[in-house]
């Protein structure tokens, strides 16, 4: 898990050490997400609306439905942080929220020229990406 500084977390109202502890992280899992922290996150990554919705298994037209949950599913909590935990990655690489976004927006030769944001509707995908940030923080490249 990475830690997270930025207030990414806190703005889509999560606490921000969330990614800190792997029991805390299936505590919040376990007991369900918020779904404001659905609404939270589309509104802060726009970008980002159909991943999210192919993830939790809805329609861009019923992704408003999920806002007003007290608590999402199981499944569903655990898309939603998984996704969260993938742009904590990328900003500990890089210290800057802009720079992450890019990142996650290029193309990258190795996840088979894809854009890492492509890949982040499946848990396969999202491990890969994390896997491939991984590998740049420690500056191996291949």
């Amino acid at each position: 898990m990475f830690i997270m500084s930025y207030s990414l977390i806190a703005d889509v109202g999560l606490r921000n050490d969330i990614f800190e502890d792997q029991y805390k992280f299936l505590n919040a899992i376990s007991i369900g997400v918020a779904g404001s922290v659905v609404e939270s996150t589309v509104k802060m990554l726009p970008d980002q609306r159909g991943v999210i919705c192919r993830a939790l298994g809805t329609t861009s037209g019923n992704l408003h439905r999920l806002y007003k949950r007290k608590a999402l599913d199981k499944q569903q909590s655990e898309e939603i942080l998984d996704i969260l935990s993938v742009y904590s990655a990328a900003y500990e690489l890089y210290d800057d929220m802009s720079t992450a976004t890019e990142l996650l927006n290029t193309p990258i030769p190795a996840l088979n020229n894809q854009k890492p944001t492509d890949l982040l509707d499946t848990f396969m995908g999202r491990c890969l990406v994390k896997e491939m940030l991984n590998k740049m923080a420690w500056g191996e490249f291949s």
